[in-house]
């Protein structure tokens, strides 16, 4: 017991330390200025959340004109009302409300990772006695480091540190997201139900997580129920439109902010799939095909729900790999928070097919994408169907983690019921793949 006590605060103090140094490289962001240089990076931000577009629209309230008069603002009102008095308090004031809000989806992690593995441990030895035989190297353990963890993969993913220094706003999505899914795993859907409604206020796909959490809250006591909790949901979202309204004095922002995310109008290059396709399509087959894409979102919600209804927590990170993959303008910081939800399924990675097929998909696409991004746009010496080809290449990185994620949990399930090793009736090893 006490060299494990020894070992866990090594760890603890190790995983600290590496707090302290996200922390120190987000500093050195902000006092770098990086906003004026990432944030003009397409890979980090989009029309919808980048923070140039929010100075602009700041200068147009102030000059005394509606910022959504024009097509250059897309951000809502409540936003920009709270950055309009951070950054009338001083440059410095936005860098460290980034910072601060990194800290806190960090910290949301931590505690989502925490109720979860205690809840998945407990549940693993009550159903024990209804496992196969072998079962106990794969069954999880106790692990008090975890949520440390989780929090320093979050705040050490390159991916989140590029979206804090790039003031990119999809930062309160992100916050809005985790704090909605510890508050549903803590009991309190009242709280979980606002932060789904600001999570939709402001990006529009989160709307998809209710189902999950609706899962959650019928089988939690402490809990609405699920009417209650759809109701909660339908008024804090119409309480917000109300708000925005009252700002703006009209109901203008709903077609520059959720028009503009739906109808796809800013053919501004990013890391997703919309950009290039409807650039080149053809006016009259735009609805139908704006229809196709839009789709991807949502269709997969139905399925993804009745299989994983008995791991809702697993859905939550489904949906919201999903989103990062379809939506209409994402970003690398998307991908951030499901990335940093992975731990919590390590007893897993071992089922994992393609590990080094996607990790060289992400690093060339990370590598290789701002190369011919600087050779289309500023060389002049590529086009855009080059840069295209390695959105491509990250958004199948995407997919494919997504489906081997899939397939190692249900192998793992498979594992838990009929045991270990895996063979037939005759004693003969046998492997598993998905059914087509």
């Amino acid at each position: 017991k006490l060299i494990y006590a020894r070992r866990f605060t090594a760890v603890m103090k190790g995983e600290v330390g590496l707090l302290l140094v996200a922390l120190l490289i987000r500093c050195l962001l902000v006092w770098q200025g990086s906003e004026e240089w990432l944030g003009r990076r397409i890979e980090i931000t989009t029309p919808i959340n980048q923070w140039g577009r929010i100075k602009e629209g700041i200068a147009l309230v102030e000059a005394g004109v509606s910022p959504y008069a024009g097509d250059v603002f897309h951000e809502t009102p409540i936003v920009l009302v709270i950055f309009q008095a951070l950054y009338g308090l001083g440059k410095w004031t936005v860098g460290v409300f980034f910072v601060l809000l990194d800290f806190l989806v960090a910290l949301c992690l931590a505690k989502i990772s925490s109720l979860y593995h205690k809840s998945l441990v407990s549940e693993q030895r009550e159903e024990k006695g209804r496992y196969g035989k072998g079962v106990d190297p794969i069954l999880v353990k106790d692990d008090h480091s975890l949520p440390l963890f989780v929090a320093a993969v979050y705040l050490l993913n390159p991916l989140g540190i590029l979206t804090c220094g790039g003031h990119s706003t999809i930062i309160l999505t992100n916050l809005a997201v985790a704090f909605a899914l510890w508050m549903i795993l803590k009991g309190n859907s009242v709280l979980s139900a606002l932060s789904v409604s600001v999570a939709t206020y402001l990006s529009l796909y989160p709307v998809v997580l209710v189902f999950p959490f609706l899962i959650i809250s019928f089988r939690d006591k402490r809990a609405l129920g699920v009417a209650r909790y759809v109701v909660c949901v339908v008024f804090f979202t119409a309480l917000l439109l109300w708000c925005s309204f009252s700002i703006t004095g009209s109901w203008e922002f709903l077609r520059a902010v959720h028009g503009v995310i739906l109808a796809v109008p800013d053919f501004t290059p990013n890391v997703g799939l919309f950009w290039y396709f409807f650039t080149e399509a053809f006016e009259h087959f735009r609805v139908f095909f704006l229809c196709v894409f839009q789709i991807n979102a949502f269709i997969y919600v139905i399925p993804l729900t009745i299989r994983f209804s008995n791991h809702p927590v697993f859905l939550s990170y489904l949906l919201l790999s999903l989103i990062a993959i379809f939506k209409s303008y994402p970003c690398v910081g998307d991908l951030a928070v499901p990335l940093s939800l992975l731990p919590l399924w390590s007893h897993v990675f071992r089922y994992l097919r393609y590990t080094l097929v996607v990790l060289c998909m992400f690093v060339v696409a990370s590598v290789v994408g701002p190369v011919l991004w600087y050779l289309w746009v500023h060389a002049g010496s590529a086009n855009a169907n080059f840069f295209f080809a390695l959105t491509l290449v990250y958004s199948l990185a995407q997919v494919f983690l997504l489906t081997d994620m899939i397939y190692s949990f249900m192998v793992y399930q498979y594992d838990l019921k009929n045991g270990l090793p895996r063979v037939d009736k005759e004693g003969k090893p046998i492997s598993l793949r998905l059914a087509s």
